[in-house]
């Protein structure tokens, strides 16, 4: 993470963050989501239970992004700036706090460009139709079953439920993509590309880090098995550096 002089929130993000965008915003601490591999927990030097207990907005996050924004404008930086890497913009705590909502206005008062990364699948509907060109939506999506979300997410939305977000973001005319990492079981990865392909206009690829369960994986059969399959069915795409380097 790079502090950008004259920034309070919005950041340039660092290492494999940085393949994914160049600005970023983590406006919640924490994430009621609990997912069992998240690697924020370690960033913020806490355990996942504590990090997952009691989110909340971070201090004074209102009044400064209002003067992040104003600095951008000045400077002609355009974003987008993605929201969130260090939290979720669409967990249950939104539904109350209605913070990504007033984010999202705000870039939009400034013409910034935005994308959100989500589990929080049909929560985030609610503001869809505060996109604007160059707007995007995503989701982090890692099976297709509904059991092993809920053993590896548990309060995370459903995939189906996820998957129901991106077509009815595409259809309504806003980019989306979806972030393929951790990859866990490869075989329902390709499975959610099968499925999704005709609503969903960019997969970026990662693998299993920091956990020895994913040196089981051949991540170079996995590697070239998903570049065949999204070539095949002409799907824009990105391989993170991690999975890079194993083809």
């Amino acid at each position: 993470m790079a502090k950008i002089p004259g920034l309070n929130l919005i950041y340039e993000p660092a290492g494999k963050a940085l393949e994914y965008a160049p600005l970023a915003l983590n406006h919640y601490k924490g994430c009621s989501h609990g997912c069992k591999y998240c690697f924020a927990p370690n960033i913020a030097f806490t355990t996942l239970e504590k990090f997952s207990a009691n989110p909340q907005e971070r201090a004074g996050v209102r009044k400064k992004i209002i003067e992040d924004c104003k600095v951008m404008k000045a400077r002609g930086m355009k974003g987008p700036v993605l929201l969130s890497f260090m939290c979720d913009p669409h967990q249950p705590l939104e539904q109350e706090a209605r913070l990504t909502r007033f984010i999202l206005e705000t870039l939009n008062q400034y013409g910034i460009n935005y994308t959100i990364l989500t589990k929080g699948g049909m929560r985030a509907a609610q503001d869809f139709h505060l996109y604007k060109k160059g707007d995007q939506f995503a989701s982090t999506l890692t099976f297709l079953d509904p059991e092993k979300s809920l053993e590896w997410e548990p309060n995370a939305a459903l995939p189906e439920d996820r998957i129901k977000a991106l077509k009815l973001a595409h259809d309504m005319g806003i980019e989306t993509w979806i972030s393929l990492e951790p990859v866990i079981d490869p075989a329902q990865t390709l499975e959610i590309i099968r499925q999704t392909h005709e609503f969903v206009d960019l997969y970026k690829v990662g693998k299993w880090n920091h956990s020895a369960q994913a040196n089981i994986i051949n991540w170079s059969k996995f590697g070239r098995d998903v570049i065949d399959l999204l070539e095949k069915l002409g799907k824009s795409y990105y391989i993170k550096e991690d999975l890079r380097k194993y083809l």
